[in-house]
């Protein structure tokens, strides 16, 4: 049940860090009266949810039992893999250098990121910010689950000793 627990955990801490990200956006552009702050919040809230327990279940439960068959599971490992599981899908979806045949040009706040298809500096770390921002989702969530799992299902020598 604790492991369970666990792995609700680390799908619920990602999706309210990413939520109170956009909050805090939403403060920043609308009118702390406007009711429908909370609406698109508790909105947004819901999908970060259900793509952060799809994460979970498509990328965090293998890592774990992969883990676990090597005999790996240590606070380190289970925080790097959570950065590489946060981190690797996104670079994937928001690779800059995709079409580079459509020869398109990006500027975000008036700052050219992208010319005749090409990322700038101003682009590449544009990328890495996004990147690096849910690396550390996965990192908040693989945390969350090492914090929460059951220490005896954790430790390499319960497994040695199971097996």
């Amino acid at each position: 049940m604790k492991l369970i627990i666990a792995f609700l955990t680390a799908a619920i801490l990602p999706a309210s860090l990413i939520t109170a990200w956009y909050l805090y956006g939403q403060f920043a552009v609308f009118k702390s009266d406007d009711p429908y702050i909370w609406i698109r919040t508790s909105h947004f809230f819901l999908l970060c949810i259900i793509v952060s327990a799809a994460y979970v279940l498509l990328l965090g439960t293998p890592a774990y039992y992969l883990l676990l068959k090597l005999r790996a599971i240590r606070w380190w490992s289970t925080i790097l893999v959570g950065f590489v599981l946060g981190a690797i899908p996104m670079a994937v979806f928001t690779w800059p250098l995709k079409y580079p045949e459509l020869k398109t040009s990006a500027s975000v706040d008036g700052v050219q990121t992208m010319i005749n298809g090409i990322p700038t500096v101003a682009g590449w770390l544009q990328f890495i910010y996004g990147v690096s921002f849910f690396g550390v989702c996965g990192i908040a969530g693989a945390l969350a689950f090492w914090l929460v799992a059951p220490n005896k299902q954790l430790q390499p020598t319960a497994v040695a000793s199971a097996e």
